[in-house]
C-alpha cells in the first residue's frame, strides 16, 4: 500500500491517501479526510496512525512518503506479524526526529462508559456534521465511517480508532488513549497495538 498524508488545505481538511499495490486489497475509500487543524503531523505518528488505519487491505510493501524512524518501522513489522502479514515499510530515515510530547487522556468508547471527567473524550462523527470542542468532548468530523463499518473485525475497528487518535494525538496535544472497550473484547490485539503506539511517545490503557 502506498500511504500519503496530506496536511490541510484552505478547506481544513487532512487526508491520508491510499493506493493498493501488488497484494492489497481495496479499502473501500482511498482517501481518508479528517477536518482539524493538524498541520505538518509528525512523520512517525502519521506513519503509524495510517498503517493502522488502513491495515486490513495491506498485505505487502508499505510504502509513506516522508522517512521515518527505524524504531517505528521495526514497531510496525511487528504489530503486522501479530496480523500474520509480511510488511516492509519505506522509507527509513537515519537519526531522530522529536517526537511531541502531551498531557491529555484521550476517552475512546461509548458515551455512557465515560465516567472520569479528567479525560478528554474523542466522537468520530460523519463529514456534514462539523469539527468542534465543548468543553472536554471533541469532535471530529471525518470519513472514516465508511472504514470502520467494513473492518472485518471488531479488533481492527477498534485499531483503526486508535490509528486515528495518534493522527490527531499532536494537536490534541495527548499523552495516552484510554480504550477499555478494546481491552475487554481483544487483549492480545490491545497489547499488539500499546507496544506500536509506545514508539511514538502514546500510550494506551484499559483506565
Amino acid at each position: 500500500m502506498r500511504l500519503e498524508y496530506t496536511p490541510p488545505e484552505a478547506d481544513g481538511w487532512a487526508e491520508i491517501a491510499a493506493n493498493p499495490i501488488e497484494f492489497d486489497a481495496n479499502p473501500p475509500l482511498q482517501k481518508l479526510r479528517v477536518q482539524w487543524p493538524l498541520g505538518d503531523a509528525n512523520v512517525d505518528r502519521t506513519a503509524v496512525a495510517s498503517s493502522l488505519i488502513f491495515s486490513p487491505w495491506i498485505a505487502g510493501r508499505c510504502d509513506h512518503i516522508r522517512p521515518f524512524s527505524a524504531l517505528t518501522v521495526q514497531r510496525i513489522v511487528e504489530w503486522f506479524q501479530t496480523q500474520n502479514i509480511w510488511v516492509s515499510p519505506t522509507p527509513v530515515r537515519s537519526g531522530g526526529l522529536q517526537i511531541p510530547r502531551g498531557h491529555r487522556r484521550i476517552r475512546l468508547g461509548t458515551p455512557h462508559e465515560i465516567d472520569d471527567s479528567a479525560m478528554t473524550i474523542l466522537n468520530f462523527v460523519a463529514p456534514l456534521a462539523g469539527s468542534g470542542q465543548d468543553g472536554d468532548s471533541v469532535q471530529i468530523a471525518s470519513n472514516v465511517g465508511t472504514l470502520l463499518q467494513n473492518a472485518p473485525t471488531q479488533a481492527d475497528r477498534f485499531a483503526m480508532e486508535i490509528g486515528l487518535g495518534v493522527l490527531l494525538a499532536g494537536s490534541l496535544s495527548a499523552s495516552e488513549f484510554i480504550y477499555p472497550e478494546f481491552a475487554a473484547s481483544s487483549p492480545d490485539a490491545f497489547a499488539a497495538v500499546a507496544r506500536l503506539i509506545e514508539s511514538v511517545s502514546l500510550g494506551l490503557r484499559l483506565e
